[in-house]
């Protein structure tokens, strides 16, 4: 349905039915209280967001979205560091090797927190 060709005679109708509802919206909010009048303005926002936000989704990630925005390399280096650090006393080949890869992925993530682009704004 995204991809239908719009008529200039299909999206005049609507334009005219977006507006239709959207003046029965402020209708409804306006005839609340003051006190409620801005949550349910808010309200009928985030509803209207959430509806419409479904179908834009995007479906396939570009090439340079590839990484999970949720990883980060330096809270698992601080992490990786502190469970090391007891593990050194108790066998030291395996904390050793935790130390360091937490040092490499400190590393890592202090390059990606000073060299990575920031998210472009939707």
């Amino acid at each position: 349905m995204a991809e239908d060709r719009r008529t200039p005679d299909r999206q005049r109708e609507l334009d005219q039915r977006v507006e239709d509802l959207a003046r029965q919206l402020a209708d409804v909010v306006n005839t609340a209280g003051l006190e409620s009048r801005q949550d349910l303005r808010e309200y009928a926002i985030g509803l209207l967001k959430e509806e419409t936000e479904r179908d834009d989704a995007p479906a396939a990630t570009s090439g340079s979205e590839t990484h999970a925005p949720q990883f980060s390399p330096l809270a698992f280096a601080i992490l990786i560091g502190l469970v090391s650090l007891p593990l050194v006393l108790l066998f030291a080949p395996l904390g050793l090797g935790l130390f360091g890869m937490a040092v490499v992925m400190g590393i890592w993530g202090l390059i990606d927190t000073f060299f990575h682009r920031a998210p472009k704004p939707r």
